[in-house]
């Protein structure tokens, strides 16, 4: 058999191959060195992304194409002539170049992948979790690598129900109608208010799981926690120090979190025992008084049935929103409304609104909205509402119409007149001074427009009181990225600050410009 019909037939096979087509012919026992190059150019032609390749993957594919192209000398084909190599060109070069690119993808993003599984599991995991039951241990430390135990407590969790047992047997239980707390050693039942709640735990597995997935994070590997198999995360807050958190493999539940070393100090939280989804006993959350203990009543407030009997007991009426809430709960002062995940408070104030210092501001009912973490709070009709939880602003539009949350991308620093140079070291070594507990004034807007002022006034540093007072500044904007003081006295009229660390209520400000007076 001639070159030429080996030519032929292979250039039919490859354009039968690329149209999809199964070829018409038959490659018969004469035809050994056509039959070579067809499986050859089969391998090529049905190459397929690999799933996991390691580091030897791309040494082992080009040895293998090596492989291919010696065995096609030694058929004694020879060197390809032009009609060949175009033949084989038409199939080799798409394919290969296909195959590289599939390579190069997968070789990037296979491990960034697997991180975002193991998060996406742990988010789904936490967000099926009905109930639990665990022993919480706290450990702690220092740089000496020596270490000790600070606490341990015993949790039964049961969805808006939980129970926290510590050392010393104090119980704190809510029932999801009443809390209390059981202190042995006063021999009391100390009964609490019951809405707001916070858990008070210091490993909350709703918080972490939001933080792995909000955070840039990396798979370590595998280890045993408290003789379960985890994957142990490192995950690092722009700006901050990197910490860790260990899934269980079995649940897809973090057990275990691993703080970062701040002031010689690290903390670890694990779970030594773990049950989730559990049938809870329902005496955990019944409501006993031991024999000659006493109840101390500490305004814990009252369920009602009504908006009218809220209204008797706080001595107001509410603002309410179109949904009904599962619960009411009336203090002497306040009244709470319970929509599940979700809490709306409502009090009548007293002097003059003042959002934290940290906190983003849009507006509501034509006055100032805080935005701080999961809580919205502003004032309306001689009252101060706080709505917290997921369904904040749902349910705070229901209240008061017109609220305007801020714009993020108004890009304000960039009306600065005079721009201030910024040494990203420094500002990123503050962040950590910040998170680590030191100097908590870079957290607020106002206090670091205050020095920035105060030093252009006397550059030598403040001394005793600072010339310009904090009563001469404003926080007119704070859109969570950015913000603009106004100041009243001195040199400077306005204050142009930037978070340019972390993005949260956790970033420090920096000053990025000013407008001289």
């Amino acid at each position: 058999m001639s070159n030429k019909n080996i030519e032929e037939k292979l250039s039919d096979y490859i354009d039968a191959l690329n149209n999809e087509h199964e070829p018409e012919f038959a490659v018969t026992d004469s035809d050994e060195e056509l039959e070579k190059l067809q499986e050859t150019v089969r391998l090529v032609r049905t190459l397929k992304e690999p799933v996991l390749p390691d580091d030897d993957y791309p040494k082992r594919l080009a040895k293998t194409v090596a492989s291919k192209i010696q065995r096609g000398k030694e058929t004694g084909l020879g060197k390809p002539t032009k009609t060949l190599s175009k033949s084989i060109k038409r199939i080799l070069l798409p394919m290969t170049a296909l195959a590289a690119s599939l390579l190069i993808v997968v070789l990037v993003n296979w491990l960034g992948l697997f991180n975002q599984d193991v998060v996406y599991a742990m988010e789904k995991a936490v967000a099926q979790l009905s109930s639990y039951h665990g022993v919480l241990e706290m450990r702690t430390k220092n740089a000496a690598g020596e270490e000790w135990l600070v606490r341990r407590a015993e949790i039964w969790s049961e969805s808006d129900k939980y129970a926290i047992k510590h050392d010393d047997g104090t119980l704190t239980v809510n029932n999801g109608q009443r809390k209390w707390q059981v202190n042995h050693e006063n021999k009391e039942v100390v009964l609490l208010p019951i809405l707001p709640d916070p858990t008070g735990s210091s490993f909350d597995l709703r918080d972490e799981a939001k933080r792995a997935k909000q955070y840039p994070h990396t798979v370590i590997g595998t280890e045993l926690v408290a003789g379960r198999e985890a994957i142990k995360l490192a995950i690092s807050p722009p700006g901050g120090e990197e910490y860790y958190l260990w899934v269980d493999t079995e649940t897809n539940l973090p057990i275990q979190l691993e703080t970062a070393m701040q002031k010689a100090l690290q903390t670890t939280y694990t779970f030594v025992s773990f049950e989730p989804n559990t049938k809870i006993p329902p005496e955990i959350f019944a409501y006993q008084v031991p024999e000659g203990y006493a109840v101390v009543e500490k305004d814990p407030g009252q369920q009602v049935a009504t908006i009218e009997e809220a209204a008797a007991i706080s001595g107001f009426m509410p603002l309410l929103p179109e949904q009904a809430p599962l619960r009411i709960i009336a203090f002497k002062d306040r009244i709470v409304l319970d929509y599940g995940d979700t809490t709306v408070m409502e009090i009548i104030p007293k002097g003059e609104f003042k959002p934290a210092p940290n906190a983003s501001l849009g507006s509501a009912a034509g006055g100032p909205l805080e935005i701080w973490y999961e809580r919205l709070r502003w004032r309306q009709e001689g009252l101060e509402i706080q709505v917290e939880g997921d369904k904040r602003i749902e349910l705070a539009r229901e209240i008061a119409a017109g609220l305007a949350l801020p714009d993020a991308n108004q890009d304000l620093a960039s009306k600065a007149k005079v721009k201030v140079p910024v040494n990203m070291e420094i500002v990123e070594a503050s962040q950590k001074q910040v998170d680590s507990g030191s100097s908590p004034w870079q957290l607020d807007p106002l206090q670091v427009s205050l020095t920035f002022v105060n030093l252009k006034v006397t550059p030598e540093g403040i001394q005793g009181e600072p010339q310009i007072p904090m009563s001469s500044f404003k926080l007119v904007t704070n859109n969570s990225v950015e913000a603009v003081v106004e100041v009243e006295d001195g040199p400077v009229e306005r204050v142009y600050l930037k978070r340019l660390v972390r993005q949260d209520e956790t970033g420090i400000w920096t000053v990025v410009g000013y407008d001289p007076r």
